[in-house]
């Protein structure tokens, strides 16, 4: 009985696969992250305060908008259109709920909450939903959105 277990934890040594050079290596360092979370709050910001320049600046040139139900939106110059005609908000929340990647690339997981302003006959409204961005970090070291899509709930 002992030997058979020595054969198998020696089959399961050998037959394992080896660490690959990218394993434990090339993580996103907590300034990485931080830097990430970072970009989040400046989109939410600039678009409560209708910046839509500023929230464009946080994608790439060639970066991607998928809005829900929407052809997608490529380009910087035609995501800061795009976001310009949104409704005004009264409350924009982002939450990254994971945030992963190694090196120049990374991809963050999340959830929203938005409170559409109220135009005096209608009431506020609440929507929510999730998101998935994949981010590139720039020479400079921020990191923009290199795809961006919404997925409301």
């Amino acid at each position: 009985m002992k030997a058979l277990s020595i054969i198998a934890i020696a089959a399961f040594l050998l037959l394992a696969p080896a660490p690959s050079s990218a394993q434990g290596t090339g993580g996103l360092s907590p300034e990485d992250v931080r830097q990430i979370n970072a970009v989040s709050e400046s989109f939410s910001k600039a678009v409560i305060g209708k910046d839509w320049k500023a929230a464009a600046a946080l994608y790439t040139v060639d970066g991607v908008l998928y809005p829900p139900d929407e052809a997608a939106v490529k380009g910087r110059t035609a995501i800061e259109i795009c976001l310009a005609v949104l409704p005004p908000l009264a409350d924009l929340k982002l939450r990254n709920t994971k945030v992963e990647g190694r090196d120049d690339l990374a991809y963050v997981q999340g959830t929203y909450t938005m409170t559409i302003a109220g135009d005096g006959t209608a009431p506020p409204a609440q929507e929510s939903g999730y998101y998935l961005e994949v981010r590139r970090k720039q020479p400079d070291g921020r990191w923009l959105i290199a795809v961006h899509m919404l997925h409301p709930q």
